[in-house]
Formats: structure tokens, sequence, C-alpha cells
């Protein structure tokens, strides 16, 4: 898309001139309109293919699952962190089978710890993946 047209939609759609004045509903809508157009975020569907001896995409998941359970949010950062810390690796993408066996475990009683403290009940909708 030409900068120009670019420029043009923001204007039409949004009623800015440049993205960085876009507040959520502008940029919704223009996300919306982009879509209209044809336009597909790819971007937002991590695509993890199924590897040999590596985590699943269901541990994968529920990793980042039990993390968010856990932190109270997606913050991949603190996350990456962690993991390098305590298993030696940047993000779950990179653990074996094995070591994500070992991480859901340990995620799973840290989210335990961390909603008996915060005095919620157990979080539905985390199931085991394997």
């Amino acid at each position: 898309m030409a900068d120009e047209d670019y420029r043009a939609l923001l204007l039409r759609v949004a009623h800015v001139r440049s993205s960085a004045d876009l507040e959520e509903p502008g940029f919704e809508a223009v996300m919306a309109e982009f879509e209209r157009l044809g336009f597909r975020n790819v971007s937002s569907r991590m695509q993890i293919a199924r590897r040999e001896g590596m985590a699943t995409p269901a541990q994968i998941g529920k990793v980042l699952a039990l993390w968010k359970s856990y932190s109270g949010q997606d913050d991949d950062l603190q996350m990456g962190r962690w993991l390098e810390k305590h298993f030696h690796v940047s993000h779950p993408r990179f653990l074996d089978a094995r070591r994500a066996g070992k991480t859901i475990a340990v995620l799973e009683k840290m989210a335990e710890w961390a909603r008996a403290k915060r005095g919620d009940k157990k979080q539905p909708g985390l199931k085991a993946a394997t």
C-alpha cells in the first residue's frame, strides 16, 4: 500500500493523520478496514509445528497460559527471564518435551500458589497437556 493511500485510509477511517495518533477505537476501525480490503493479520496466529523431541504446541500453549495465570499478565519478557534462569531457554518453544513437562508441573504449582494468595478459586480452562 502506498504511503499516501495509507494516510488517506487513516484520515477516512480514524480521523487521524498518523498511526501515532490512533487510540483503541480508531485502531480497531483501521484494522477492520484493512481486513475488509483483503489484508490478513498473520502475526497473531503463532504457527508452531510439531517437532520431534520438542515441546508440543499444546505444551507451549499450556506454559503460556500457566505463566499468565501465575503472573496475572502476558509478559513474555519476564517469562523468558524465568525460563532462562530455571530451564536455560528463552521461550517455551525451545523446550524439549521432557523439560516442557517439568516446566508445566512447576508452573501449575506456582499458579496454584498465586491463586491461593489472591484468594481466587481454581482457574477454569487449564487442562493438562502432554
